[in-house]
């Protein structure tokens, strides 16, 4: 018998296209975070764009869905942060982007009214996002104090 995991079994929220995208942009660090957040900036703007939508067909199975592709991509998002945290890879100005985008992207979550059609999936969506929040700013205080170190470092060499 057969058994997939949960995420071969769940729908990629990326188009073939954007997976061609992550993929050629390999371990290119910037490049790879750009695109995640380029990702999410699209469903967040489809969340906006649908909610205001009053006639909107299927509104509460499309925000749903929504919001599901949301978690995953911004776990993606936070799982490349992680790897490329480890390799010292210069993210400061990506991050920077995420603290303020992830804030920008809880407003825009919270304007759906409620709704037990998407509220799990909401919640689900503002809990991964904020640990979006979170890493990025833990990440950005950390590679600020890093970088700082490593060009002291660099300045003391000179001198040598």
């Amino acid at each position: 018998m057969v058994t997939h995991s949960w995420a071969q079994s769940r729908k990629d929220p990326l188009t073939e296209k954007q997976v061609e995208e992550v993929r050629e942009a390999g371990d290119d660090p910037p490049v790879r975070i750009k695109l995640y957040v380029g990702y999410l900036e699209e469903r967040i703007t489809e969340i906006h764009t649908l909610n205001a939508d009053r006639i909107a067909q299927n509104k509460t199975v499309r925000l749903h869905n929504l919001f599901e592709e949301f978690t995953r991509l911004c776990d993606e998002l936070q799982d490349n942060m992680d790897a490329f945290d480890q390799q010292h890879a210069d993210l400061r100005k990506m991050l920077k982007e995420i603290v303020d985008k992830t804030a920008q992207w809880t407003t825009v979550m919270n304007e759906p009214a409620l709704s037990s059609g998407y509220d799990f999936a909401r919640k689900t969506a503002l809990d991964s996002n904020q640990t979006a929040h979170a890493t990025a700013t833990q990440m950005l205080a950390d590679e600020t104090k890093y970088f700082a170190e490593q060009k002291k470092k660099e300045k003391e060499e000179e001198k040598r």
